[in-house]
């Protein structure tokens, strides 16, 4: 194992499958039960931080693909959330695995509500990711039940 290489783990949600090819890290494919003409796949790594920006950054360009790519280290960690409508999330993690706010984030997310509770939890939610979340709870459920629907949210 090379010096700060770390557990990384890449699930790609939803690839087109004539994209696949893009994607080295993963060689074994399994068709995408919610997307018609795409797959899925996941494969766990070793690699340092800047290795896994890095490679974030290259998935992204990956048109029309779905993923999320988590590091784990001793102490902390870090989550990246990919959609194609949303863009990446980067969250910081913790020992047990939740995400993290720092104290100056915490108070530039006060300062910015100014007494609103209502902007401040819009705020946290997006700090949190909580829409990246939203919209890959599908893909993260369809792996334990054959009983999922992705419904449009047009309207």
């Amino acid at each position: 194992m090379a010096k700060g290489q770390l557990p990384t783990r890449l699930v790609i949600h939803a690839c087109p499958a004539a994209e696949t090819h893009l994607i080295p890290s993963i060689t074994l494919w399994a068709s995408q039960p919610l997307l018609l003409g795409f797959q899925a796949g996941r494969v766990n790594l070793r690699l340092t931080e800047l290795e896994a920006e890095n490679l974030v950054s290259q998935l992204a360009l990956v048109p029309n693909t779905t993923f999320e790519l988590t590091q784990t280290g001793r102490d902390s960690g870090v989550l990246f959330m990919h959609l194609p409508s949303q863009g990446i999330f980067r969250g910081q993690l913790n020992s047990a695995g939740s995400l993290t706010l720092s104290e100056e984030r915490l108070q530039l997310m006060l300062d910015q509500a100014a007494g609103n509770h209502r902007e401040f939890t819009r705020l946290l939610r997006l700090a949190l990711g909580q829409s990246w979340d939203d919209l890959l709870e599908p893909f993260r459920a369809i792996r334990h039940s054959e009983n999922v629907l992705l419904l449009n949210r047009a309207g």
